[in-house]
């Protein structure tokens, strides 16, 4: 079982291994209470002990991995997975478009946890699916996947805190004016509307900022950024805009021949105490059937949005 693990300085003194284990190792008050009960779930010094003891300078905290057995309700499959990073808390796979990323009735076996959980098969290793950021069916791009009940608890905590940053980019009919902007504008359910979410003055906050990368005025290239992560969030709000995502079959029109939304992952960076991971997948191939990609300026999915 793998092993995270600190070593108390000086200015830790005096606080307790459990208020030690939240803030230096990230470690969510829901995770020590399961590793309670877990064997050799938390040691000092490679003893097991509880949470309120007082640690001295010197001594390591060590928190258990926190593997269980594999998911139950995902079929391991041997598919393709394209990974774009791996390391021993998360794997982050650039997903294509059109592919589920959770089993559901009609894709029991060929989603992208399906064929994770084959990965991790073949290596010999249980494996639980913990998707990080949430991507539709449609949207290609990055997706972050925690490794570990324990990776789980500190990569959540980074995105509550915003500590995970989301950009996209995207096609949208027409040209939005201004160009670049900010939608800020709260989300609620659609009644009598399924999964449909819509402009409501009285749901969530949701934040959206837009940048206008690519135009011929009938379609164009945008690079988005989320401050908030509400369920197809850039899709309602670039709809209410009056630019609705090229075949967003929900918010927008349907293109034959074109069978997803026209929306990508396109930047992931986490930041976490000891280390930040950041990625960058390009527009997918099939953006190029409505602009010429290679007339995207260099560098213009680089730097920050306000």
């Amino acid at each position: 079982m793998e092993r995270f693990e600190y070593t108390v300085t000086p200015a830790d003194e005096g606080l307790t291994l459990g208020r030690l284990a939240r803030q230096r190792l990230g470690a969510s008050a829901a995770l020590l209470r399961q590793l309670k009960w877990v064997e050799d779930g938390i040691w000092l010094d490679g003893q097991p002990v509880f949470v309120n003891v007082l640690p001295r300078a010197g001594q390591v905290i060590s928190l258990a991995g926190g593997r269980e057995k594999s998911s139950e309700n995902i079929l391991p499959q041997q598919g393709p997975v394209e990974i774009a990073y791996e390391d021993e808390l998360m794997l982050i796979a650039d997903k294509p478009g059109g592919q589920p990323v959770h089993p559901s009735r009609g894709h029991e076996k060929d989603t992208l946890a399906n064929y994770v959980a084959g990965l991790f098969e073949s290596r010999g290793q249980p494996f639980v699916f913990r998707a990080i950021n949430r991507l539709d069916r449609g949207t290609s791009g990055l997706l972050c996947i925690a490794k570990t009940k324990y990776s789980a608890s500190l990569l959540g905590k980074a995105l509550h805190e915003g500590r995970i940053r989301r950009e996209y980019c995207a096609l949208c009919v027409g040209r939005p004016q201004p160009p670049d902007g900010t939608v800020d504008l709260p989300l609620g359910h659609r009644e009598g509307y399924g999964i449909q979410r819509c402009v409501d003055p009285n749901g969530q906050p949701a934040v959206t900022h837009y940048r206008t990368l690519l135009s011929d005025g009938r379609v164009s290239l945008l690079r988005l950024r989320l401050e908030t992560g509400r369920t197809h969030q850039i899709r309602v709000h670039m709809a209410h805009l009056g630019h609705p995502l090229v075949g967003d079959f929900m918010y927008g029109e349907e293109l034959p021949g074109f069978d997803r939304v026209a929306l990508h992952s396109a930047l992931l960076r986490v930041e976490l105490p000891d280390r930040t991971v950041e990625l960058h997948s390009p527009p997918p191939p099939c953006f190029g059937r409505f602009l010429d990609l290679s007339a995207l300026p260099e560098g213009a999915m680089q730097g920050d949005l306000p």
